[in-house]
């Protein structure tokens, strides 16, 4: 589980950000069950864990995306 600070949650959008992807590639990873994910209504989220995984580590996924989202 994430310290406090940290999302629970990524949008697919975030994640193809830290993995440098199109986010229609983790959408369709998520509906092919090759990502872990969560629908809340129409929307997807992929748990931070699978971020972590996805990236190798936690401080990977955090360099990541605080080079993306500043």
């Amino acid at each position: 589980m994430p310290p406090v600070g940290k999302p629970l949650f990524l949008t697919p959008e975030e994640l193809a950000r830290a993995l440098r992807v199109d986010p229609e590639t983790v959408r369709r990873w998520l509906r092919e069950g090759q990502v872990r994910g969560q629908k809340a209504g129409r929307l997807w989220r992929v748990p931070w864990e699978e971020g972590v995984r996805l990236l190798g580590s936690e401080e990977r996924l955090e360099e990541a995306l605080r080079e993306v989202l500043g």
